[in-house]
């Protein structure tokens, strides 16, 4: 019987312990949130922008760093138009026996250049063989025959 009567005390003081902490939770306020929202807004700083090379190196050669002559060069420089180095295979022509091309040149003024076998194209390939409707050139290990038009008769 002392056992039921432990067990019977030890239920009560729970079931009054339980009681008592409702009693005292019920009434207390109501907490806020533990961190509380950002209200301002959020952006992405831009990013830095590509910079003009061009003004820059004007700038630079226009400054007082550099004499006055060097901004005078820089100005020439700028304004200068760089040869048009672009060319074509215009055609082969017999002369005196032997099969010769003709490279013409697309900037105005420029003479055509008559090459045999042997010889070097303008961007520097040498020509190996010339037959009636083809030229084979070589660059460096490798071969490369291009059809081109017949001049001759």
């Amino acid at each position: 019987m002392a056992f039921d009567a432990n067990v019977r005390m030890a239920t009560i003081a729970v079931a009054m312990a339980l009681g008592l902490g409702w009693l005292l939770g019920a009434g207390g306020e109501e907490v806020g949130g533990v961190v509380q929202p950002r209200r301002d807004v959020w952006t992405l700083p831009d990013l830095p922008r590509k910079p003009d090379m061009a003004s820059t190196g004007l700038a630079l050669a226009n400054s007082p760093l550099f004499e006055p002559e060097a901004a005078v060069n820089a100005a020439t420089a700028a304004s200068a138009v760089p040869e048009d180095l672009r060319w074509r295979i215009a055609g082969i022509f017999p002369r005196a026996g032997r099969q010769v091309v003709l490279i013409s040149f697309i900037a105005p003024g420029k003479e055509p250049q008559r090459l045999r076998v042997g010889d070097r194209l303008p961007n520097g390939h040498r020509i190996q063989c010339i037959e009636h409707n083809e030229v084979c050139v070589q660059n460096g290990k490798k071969s490369y025959r291009m059809g081109v038009e017949y001049l001759g008769e």
